[in-house]
């Protein structure tokens, strides 16, 4: 399961979600969206405007959301190769 971490410089929410999936040892690459201009406009389109935004196959979800993280970590857990 590929986990994508948008983030913006300064942002609190992105650290603190960060730090929760660190701790409960989810992988996920950490995309800067000041390094990446060209994803703001295609995460807009798909009504994705507030940082942190997380993205993996078929869920996604912005902000920082206890009850969407359990459910990320749980969909971690059911695909993860060794799991």
């Amino acid at each position: 399961m590929k986990i994508q971490v948008h983030t913006t410089p300064g942002c609190m929410q992105c650290r603190t979600l960060m730090r929760k999936l660190d701790k409960s040892g989810v992988a996920y690459d950490v995309i800067n969206l000041e390094q990446h201009p060209e994803l703001v406009e295609q995460l807009k389109e798909l009504g994705l405007t507030q940082a942190p935004i997380v993205t993996t196959e078929g869920f996604s979800f912005t902000g920082f959301r206890p009850d969407k993280i359990k459910e990320l970590e749980r969909r971690y857990r059911r695909e993860k190769p060794d799991a």
